[in-house]
């Protein structure tokens, strides 16, 4: 090492190194030894638990709460419970699902008889079903559109922030309940509904007759004829609803209350988290975790039948009756049970997406009272036991005018690992960058000198590129003709420019 010295002592930045090869007794050149490489052990060693853990991709929340002065309302769907109305069947209806519903037997018989009002059950008697055709190709769609609860029965009362609602506020949509309706669905030809202020009298509130008398005992879908209400689904307004797996029950008989809050939640993708960013979704906008639940059911049942449900998007045809419940809505079930063995439904949560979070609280509705008022400002007029069994009240609202933003950022980035290992190497063994570089240029002058390059070579060649010195005409030796020689009696090869 011919370098070592000069570099230790006049050179390096490091902490400890002069010590080491400078002036002094063995034992303090010994001591200084152990401290600058126990410094450098501990950088090390923090250096490698810090490359460890960057490389493990862990992130943290950063949750932020921002305040505004109105907030875009979200979409809110609502399904009965019950899927065909009694009074809606027809005889050719009977004829083409009636038995694939478990309504009737291969005889024409009602199978569950007290289960209908009496008026249905002799409306099945009196039929001559020999004179009542079958229809391999029956249309479903007219007969689900048909046969559902429709929105004019429905809704026995509607306002949006205390003003009546106006009929282009709901949409109709098929889902596996059948008819349902989305309030503040997304368009392209209007704007969103937004809400100035939080409470309930800023929000939607809803008076909603479900006809349990219309509802049909059906075994549609692996049941639900047990219960009675509807199903509310609060969503982002550009996103599909699934009202089956993620929609909530309100029963009759109760005014109930939804207070949310909006979050907007965005999660890193991998390696961080199994988030999806774009996913494979071919019928929706964007990817969110029920469209990919609804077109992953969708193949699911197309492969295995061959057609599918009227609900389900994409271009395919739609089951016959036959097909509907004999293939598709067994497949359907399996599916969602994931259970089907024409594949599964791993859905992951999608990396950006707005959220609404709900509270709920219901109290008992004055049945009474109700149907004095029903009777005075409606067209509606039943009874008090009708209102029990029949009518739902339900407000939809913000809690409060602000919402969480959620996000996923890196534990440690690139920057901050470099900024932390720069740190410790300031503080282990007080090197930086340019220490680096100073170390670079040792080993560089050590290993040309094993090369026969010596560093005094280099400066002279330097010194003459850049002007400083010139060479005389006779720069060999002392011995030389004409050579000039110091008071020591050495040659100059070189003097000031």
């Amino acid at each position: 090492m011919v370098y070592f010295r000069e570099y230790a002592c006049e050179v390096s930045d490091f902490h400890g190194i002069k010590h080491i090869a400078g002036k002094g007794g063995l034992f303090r050149r010994l001591f200084w030894l152990l401290c600058f490489l126990s410094a450098l052990g501990v950088f090390l060693w923090q250096t490698v638990l810090l490359f460890l853990f960057y490389f493990e991709d862990h992130h943290i929340t950063k949750v932020d709460v921002s305040y505004e002065s109105s907030l875009v309302f979200p979409a809110v769907t609502v399904c009965n419970f019950n899927k065909y109305r009694e009074s809606a069947l027809t005889e050719d209806d009977i004829k083409n699902v009636g038995i694939h519903l478990g309504i009737i037997d291969e005889d024409h018989n009602l199978i569950y008889p007290t289960l209908y009002t009496e008026e249905f059950q002799n409306k099945i008697a009196s039929v001559n079903w020999t004179g009542v055709e079958e229809d391999d190709n029956y249309n479903m769609t007219d007969f689900q559109l048909r046969t559902g609860h429709q929105i004019d029965d429905m809704i026995i009362e509607c306002t949006w922030r205390g003003e009546e609602c106006e009929d282009e506020y709901f949409t109709h949509i098929f889902t596996h309940l059948g008819n349902c309706y989305t309030f503040n669905k997304y368009s392209s030809d209007s704007d969103l509904l937004t809400s100035p202020a939080a409470g309930p009298a800023n929000g939607l509130k809803l008076m909603l007759d479900i006809e349990t008398e219309e509802y049909v005992p059906s075994n549609d879908l692996d049941g639900g004829a047990s219960d009675s209400g509807v199903m509310v689904m609060v969503h982002d307004a550009t996103e599909p609803p699934y009202v089956k797996e993620f929609a909530m029950p309100v029963g009759p008989g109760f005014h109930t209350f939804i207070s949310m809050r909006h979050e907007s939640i965005t999660a890193l993708p991998s390696p961080y988290t199994e988030c999806e960013t774009d996913g494979d979704i071919e019928h929706y906008d964007h990817y969110s975790l029920q469209a990919c639940r609804i077109e992953c059911e969708t193949n699911i049942v197309v492969e295995a039948c061959g057609c599918k449900l009227i609900e389900q998007p994409g271009t395919e045809p739609n089951c016959n009756p036959n097909t509907t419940h004999e293939c598709a809505h067994p497949q359907l079930v399996d599916a969602i049970h994931g259970v089907s063995e024409f594949g599964s439904c791993n859905c992951g949560s999608p990396c950006k997406a707005e959220v609404y979070p709900i509270t709920m609280a219901s109290t008992k509705l004055r049945s009474a009272f109700l149907e004095k008022i029903f009777q005075e400002k409606t067209s509606f007029d039943h009874n008090a036991s009708y209102i029990e069994e029949n009518v739902v009240a339900l407000s939809v609202y913000f809690e409060a005018l602000n919402y969480e933003t959620i996000e996923q950022i890196p534990a440690m980035d690139t920057y901050t690992l470099l900024a932390t290992v720069g740190g410790n190497m300031g503080l282990f063994i007080g090197a930086g960058l340019l220490t680096l570089v100073q170390l670079l240029e040792y080993f560089l002058d050590e290993i040309l000198s094993l090369c026969g390059i010596t560093r005094d070579n280099e400066r002279d060649e330097v010194a003459v590129f850049c002007g400083c010195r010139k060479k005389n005409k006779t720069d060999d030796s002392s011995k030389s003709p004409g050579g000039e020689s110091d008071n020591n009696g050495q040659p100059l090869a070189w003097t000031s420019a």
